[in-house]
């Protein structure tokens, strides 16, 4: 009877263990495949330029208010890290010098999770690697001994139809602040489309004091920038028939600003920002809109505009002409 016992519970072991199998292949399936597709999304380059404009313009509280954000996910080839690799640079107020964060990401799946993995790696030396995107072999060499991590601020991501939904495990991410002795207790939830990044980061001290984030729990809600390649030529003073002329400008869609000095007795300064203005109320067309600007200018003197995918964008005002071609991804 025993042995009978005995063979009936190996036999449901084992087909427990089949079912297991057919059902956990299929799972680790679709995390590869899910993995595969974050890794095209994820890179580029995102601000939020336009929540900041709006909140101004809709009279949200000050104190609700977010400062203006970008971020630069960067793909990098690190040989000494696990998975897909990414260079992060973000700033603060339009203002490329303002790094407040740099930092390596490492993405792998992880099947017990059946979520992809987001190891954070905090350089010990940043300053050694600020604008490393732009200048690849400032990593040469670099490893994970060079790098911060705090075990438990991992982010897992799981596919949520269209997007990407990101979060840390309650609780497990935090550190003693250095300031107050206090324990600081550190949450993030992200949403990845194709076209945002939308980042909720917070922290509360053990006493449940307020540390850092948006006081109303509004992410912040950043778009992807596309990228233009743009001449500008200035109308100089000194003759009708004599212009300026700067080619192979750059310039994002999101906020980002061109200026151009032209080289007479008495240089003008010219200024051109890109927009591609998402409406939160009422019944305008979004539009992808160029403005020129004088310096000293606080409002644009003029300004076109055209569909949010258009791939070139130009303007001529008689004193100054500029075309801005839409960059390949």
């Amino acid at each position: 009877m025993m042995k009978q016992l005995l063979l009936s519970f190996a036999a449901a072991a084992a087909a427990s263990t089949a079912a297991y199998a057919e059902t956990a292949a299929p799972d680790n399936a679709i995390l590869d495949r899910d993995f595969r597709e974050m890794m095209a999304m994820f890179p580029g380059r995102y601000d939020n330029q336009e929540q900041v404009y709006f909140e101004i313009s809709l009279g949200v509280p000050e104190e609700d208010r977010h400062e203006r954000t970008h971020h630069i996910f960067h793909p990098v080839k690190l040989e000494n890290f696990p998975g897909e690799t990414f260079y992060v640079q973000q700033y603060l107020n339009d203002d490329p010098a303002d790094i407040y964060r740099q930092r390596v990401y490492s993405f792998e799946p992880d099947y017990d999770e059946n979520a992809i993995r987001l190891t954070i790696y905090t350089p010990s030396e940043p300053e050694s690697l600020v604008d490393a995107h732009l200048e690849p072999a400032k990593l040469d060499g670099l490893s994970p001994d060079d790098m911060i991590m705090r075990p438990g601020c991992e982010v897992f991501w799981k596919r949520e139809i269209a997007q990407f939904t990101g979060y840390m495990k309650d609780g497990a991410c935090s550190f003693v602040s250095s300031r107050s002795g206090k324990r600081i207790i550190i949450n993030d939830d992200l949403h990845l489309s194709e076209d945002a990044i939308w980042i909720s980061d917070r922290a509360v001290d053990e006493d449940g004091n307020y540390v850092f984030g948006n006081r109303a729990g509004v992410p912040h809600k950043n778009n992807r920038a596309s990228l233009f390649s743009c001449w500008v030529s200035v109308k100089k003073k000194s003759g009708d028939k004599d212009w300026s002329f700067d080619n192979d400008l750059e310039i994002h869609d999101q906020g980002g600003w061109i200026w151009v000095t032209t080289d007479e007795r008495r240089p003008q300064k010219v200024g051109l920002k890109m927009r591609n203005v998402i409406w939160p109320t009422g019944y305008n067309r979004n539009s992808l809109v160029l403005y020129a600007y004088r310096d000293g200018d606080d409002s644009a003197r003029s300004y076109v505009w055209t569909a949010p995918d258009a791939k070139r964008i130009a303007l001529n005002l008689r004193w100054v002409q500029a075309s801005c071609t839409r960059k390949e991804d």
